[in-house]
């Protein structure tokens, strides 16, 4: 194929990669918003626009990493354009009492939604309800909380999970040895990321053993130490799954030092552009890719309609819930994921 068919197809590609996309949103708002009644109070767009009605809208945050930035990039692409609401990006800290604090502020300003990526899905709750008695509409992102809300817009942590454990067994030949590299306990997605990849592993694979579950706190450095303790006590070690990206290229580094690249499948899970370039070279042998740009927007999209359409936060009959469409991206089609999809 010469580079003109080569240009051709990729923007064939990413046409329809757009259209598919365009056709989720359109798709998941149906979903997102079946679930409320016909109460509407709401301006629209036009109407507040001619009024000079504003909604302020902020995006409460765990802290500052690459996933949260690309649905902050995604919730801004849909919300700005509207030009009647006003947007930020707040840093949570990592700490709940700080996520709360945050909360409190914007049930304080009159906030019309808030997006939430919750520490801890059970200390948040009374944040919610909070938000939800002065009328707040609340979304949260890929950690769900308890106490019921607007919607919840996540990746597909467990069957992504069973996904990878069938990729990785598939490499390893079906039989050996893999060890995780996790995160802290009491975080609802490491339950579902972890036990995902377990049942894969059994109901794909049982022939392959987990040896070693351990805590390396979402970190890239932490997960290189963590392994190197792993492979002195098992040195016939054939997989690691890191239950996110950076704590995988953690895996990668220490393999690239011991000689144990195309010895050792490395799996990570999320998709963010530094593993999808390691896959590319040679080195990550696979993970988990979402758009979470898209993700931002289907959440954008369910925040525009709930604000301007005058929707109560009390208005739900039961929260609603969208899980994020996915692929296992490897060396094979880690190629058809567009610059335009990388994050």
């Amino acid at each position: 194929m010469n580079s003109q068919k080569v240009i051709n197809a990729k923007r064939r590609n990413l046409i329809k990669a757009s259209m598919l996309g365009t056709a989720a949103l359109a798709g998941a708002a149906g979903v997102l918003f079946g679930n409320f009644g016909p109460q509407s109070t709401g301006l629209g767009i036009s109407q507040a626009k001619a009024q000079g009605t504003r909604y302020k809208m902020a995006f409460i945050q765990w802290q500052p990493h690459t996933v949260p930035a690309a649905w902050s990039k995604g919730i801004e692409e849909v919300l700005k354009p509207q030009q009647v609401i006003d947007y930020e990006l707040l840093d949570g800290q990592n700490k709940v009492e700080v996520q709360a604090s945050l909360m409190d502020t914007l049930i304080n300003q009159g906030a019309s939604v808030i997006f939430l990526q919750p520490i801890d899905s059970v200390a948040l709750a009374p944040s919610i309800a909070k938000a939800k008695r002065a009328g707040i509409s609340v979304i949260t992102l890929n950690i769900d909380a308890t106490e019921a809300h607007a919607a919840h817009v996540e990746m597909n942590h467990y069957f992504g999970a069973m996904d990878i454990a069938k990729a990785m067994g598939d490499v390893m030949g079906g039989k050996g040895k893999v060890a995780i590299l996790n995160a802290p306990p009491g975080i609802i997605i490491r339950d579902q990321r972890t036990n995902g990849f377990v049942e894969g592993m059994k109901q794909h694979h049982p022939d392959i053993q987990v040896v070693s579950d351990q805590v390396a706190d979402w970190d890239r450095k932490k997960a290189q130490d963590v392994l190197n303790t792993i492979l002195a006590a098992n040195p016939d070690l054939g997989g690691v799954y890191g239950v996110n990206d950076s704590m995988a290229l953690g895996a990668v580094d220490v393999a690239k030092e011991k000689g144990l690249i195309g010895k050792l499948a490395i799996f990570g899970n999320d998709g963010e552009i530094a593993a999808l370039e390691s896959i590319e070279a040679g080195e990550l042998t696979g993970t988990q890719y979402t758009d979470v740009y898209q993700q931002g927007r289907l959440a954008a999209a369910a925040a525009t309609v709930l604000a301007t359409g005058g929707v109560a936060a009390t208005a739900f009959t039961q929260q609603s819930h969208l899980l994020m469409p996915y692929v296992i991206a490897t060396k094979e089609n880690v190629g058809s994921i567009q610059p335009a999809q990388r994050w």
